[in-house]
């Protein structure tokens, strides 16, 4: 009997059990690596959004540089700005000065903070004797992002202070031939001060220095005066 017949057959069913053989394992092969090929694919949708935020966060430097060159607060003249610092070309350091009054300044401010991402590095403030302050800023420039936090940086906080004479103490003056300064307490704390100082705890700036007292001025005018106790004594 010939044995063509059979061979053929065999030959023909194994090629149909060689292909099932050869997709079971390609379906293997992509199951082993289909979380491999899931994470590339993440890595690849992370890096370009990634990308995208950077480019769209660029943009908003680079508007936000331009307007910090060219602005002008047109309803605040006596408010002067210059650009401190840069780098490629991008502002880096920005810095505020003038002298209007605390109502004045607060427009200002909260102004500044809704069109620039700014955050403080330095303030000065000097209360002058016709009630003005005179403000110094330094500010950091940074990437401008929306629900930004309102900062308060006014020279004291937005309430009235009442002066309780119990809560200070003049302890001591020192003069030298430029200036005078003076160690004061307040509520157990010591401060060293000379005219011009702002304590902000208390709300009140310092309008004169002289050998045995110093004079405290409010935010309203009013000035309260301390003077150095003798022993068994109480300020005046």
């Amino acid at each position: 009997m010939s044995l063509f017949p059979y061979l053929k057959i065999k030959l023909s069913y194994l090629s149909t059990i060689k292909g099932s053989v050869v997709l079971l394992l390609v379906m293997l092969q992509l199951a082993a690596w289909y979380p491999f090929l899931s994470q590339i694919q993440d890595d690849m949708n992370r890096h370009i959004r990634q990308k995208d935020r950077a480019n769209h966060e660029w943009e908003r430097v680079k508007q936000q540089a331009i307007k910090l060159h060219t602005i002008r607060f047109i309803d605040e003249p006596w408010a002067r700005h210059h650009v401190v610092a840069t780098q490629t070309n991008i502002p880096t350091k920005w810095s505020l000065e003038g002298i209007a009054s605390v109502a004045e300044w607060q427009g200002l401010l909260e102004k500044i903070e809704v069109q620039f991402a700014v955050g403080l590095l330095s303030v000065y403030w000097q209360r002058e004797d016709d009630g003005q302050w005179l403000g110094r800023f330094l500010f950091n420039i940074n990437v401008p992002k929306a629900n930004r936090e309102y900062h308060n940086w006014l020279p004291f906080k937005l309430r009235a202070y009442r002066f309780e004479r119990k809560d200070w103490h003049l302890l001591s003056t020192v003069r030298t031939d430029e200036s005078a300064s003076a160690l004061v307490t307040y509520k157990k704390s010591r401060y060293w001060v000379r005219k011009g100082s702002w304590l902000p705890e208390a709300g009140l700036s310092v309008n004169a220095v002289s050998f045995d007292h110093v004079i405290l001025v409010a935010k309203d005018g009013s000035k309260q005066s301390l003077i150095i106790r003798e022993a068994g004594g109480q300020d005046d």
